[in-house]
């Protein structure tokens, strides 16, 4: 009887199979048929051989696994928002759920075409994987593996020659080997295991790069690269000059040393920089490229930060961390509009007066006393003091265009309600400090008018 039993299912599988085969011949019959999008896309899933093989091989290692047809339950979600690129997109269902892979449910989520061939898939929640499942995915566009589990150390991608977007977030994986026909567009692997990474130099259509890893020796094949726009690389023992990579307009960089953009003034098409923990002296001896808009620097020692001299495109600076204790080198700059120092041991302003071109500046967690420097300049929108050693708010120059002043969690004590008089319209935010606390409901009222009604 069971053997029976399972030949009739057998039988059963077999008509239902030809009859959707004829279905998806003829597509627009399909799409003409009222069958329901679900129900056309579920004769779909169970008529792919990929979905079919893909599930047998998760309910063997007992991973769940859910599968979705573009156009008919799911589609792609945005790549881009704004200046913002993604890596890999997320698959959001007809219900506007969107499914990525910082999901805590371990699963694998494959978004399939309407031939049932894979497009994206999404592996969260530490769901578990093998090596036969990750062969199946090869005609995949997309691949997100967020903290995956594995039972392997080798992650073989050479044949996943229409792979776009690679996303590969922590896990066992030791060593990859990017696709031999390279049509890799973005690419983010951060993991503390890794030990290799291979066919960089394959991937000629490479727009952005984020490698986060301690161990990782594949640095060697981005030398020269000229597809790279964006680089975001967490530097170990091996070196990388950078600048051989002509065609950079973003770079990130943790633990630079003076040798990995000695020559970054040669990068002219470069707009913004940002370096973390930079701790080599020698990086103040860099000269920087004329192009650059942004520059952030983090958590690094003040002698290695560099000059800021002659940069007429430069439009923001920020400083975060580090110990920092006056204002760094900042000449010759035009366009400056936006000046961020924060959680450094600042105590002066002394430095900016001449950087008349300023609008936004904040010095939030400092020690702060003196802003006598903010008197020159008249273009100033928005002013942050906030958690700093700031005691008496008094006149700061001609400021007509002042919109916001805070100095929330400041030891602000008194205010000269005269000076601020003469800042009309201004949005000025005393929080959490000793005025506030201390002064009388009129005085307080006063603040708040000034910023409600344009006057006292």
């Amino acid at each position: 009887m069971k053997n029976k039993s399972k030949l009739t299912r057998r039988c059963n599988q077999i008509v239902f199979s030809f009859i959707a085969m004829v279905l998806i011949t003829f597509s627009s019959l399909l799409q003409a048929s009222p069958l329901s999008k679900e129900e056309q896309a579920h004769v779909i899933i169970v008529t792919s051989p990929t979905a079919q093989k893909l599930q047998k091989l998760a309910d063997d290692i007992g991973t769940d696994i859910y599968f979705y047809v573009e156009g008919l339950t799911a589609h792609f979600g945005p790549i881009s928002s704004g200046e913002t690129h993604y890596v890999t997109p997320s698959i959001v269902l007809n219900t506007g759920e969107m499914i990525i892979g910082t999901e805590y449910i371990p699963k694998i989520s494959v978004l399939l075409s309407q031939v049932g061939s894979v497009n994206h898939a999404v592996v969260s929640g530490e769901a578990l994987l093998s090596e036969l499942i990750i062969t199946n995915l090869k005609k995949t566009q997309y691949l997100t593996l967020w903290n995956a589990r594995y039972n392997f150390e080798y992650l073989d991608l050479n044949d996943f020659n229409n792979l776009k977007g690679l996303e590969v977030m922590w896990g066992g994986i030791k060593i990859i080997d990017l696709p031999q026909k390279g049509k890799l567009s973005y690419i983010e692997i951060e993991s503390g295991k890794l030990e290799d990474v291979n066919n960089f130099e394959r991937q000629e259509k490479l727009n952005s790069l984020v490698l986060k890893t301690k161990k990782s020796n594949g640095y060697k094949d981005l030398f020269g690269n000229k597809s790279l726009k964006k680089l975001t690389l967490v530097m170990g023992e091996e070196r990388l000059d950078v600048s051989s990579m002509k065609n950079l307009v973003y770079l990130y960089l943790f633990y630079p040393k003076h040798e990995d953009f000695e020559k970054i003034e040669d990068l002219v098409n470069l707009e913004k920089l940002e370096i973390w923990w930079g701790k080599d002296d020698d990086l103040s001896k860099i000269q920087l490229p004329n192009s650059l808009r942004i520059i952030k620097v983090f958590e690094s020692d003040k002698n290695s930060i560099m000059p800021l001299i002659n940069l007429p495109n430069l439009k923001e600076v920020i400083f975060s961390g580090g110990d920092i204790v006056k204002i760094p080198i900042l000449e010759n700059l035009p366009k400056l509009e936006k000046l961020a120092i924060s959680k450094t041991k600042l105590t002066s302003l002394d430095g900016i007066e001449k950087l008349t071109s300023l609008k936004y500046v904040r010095f939030e967690k400092n020690e702060i006393t003196d802003i006598s420097a903010l008197f020159p300049l008249e273009n100033l929108i928005e002013i942050d003091l906030s958690d700093s050693k700031f005691k008496r708010l008094e006149y700061i120059g001609k400021k007509p265009h002042l919109d916001i002043l805070k100095l929330s969690d400041s030891e602000l004590e008194s205010v000269d309600f005269d000076a601020i008089a003469k800042y009309p319209y201004c949005s000025i935010s005393i929080e959490f400090t000793p005025f506030e606390m201390n002064a009388p409901d009129d005085d307080l009222d006063k603040i708040y008018n000034l910023w409600e009604k344009g006057h006292l």
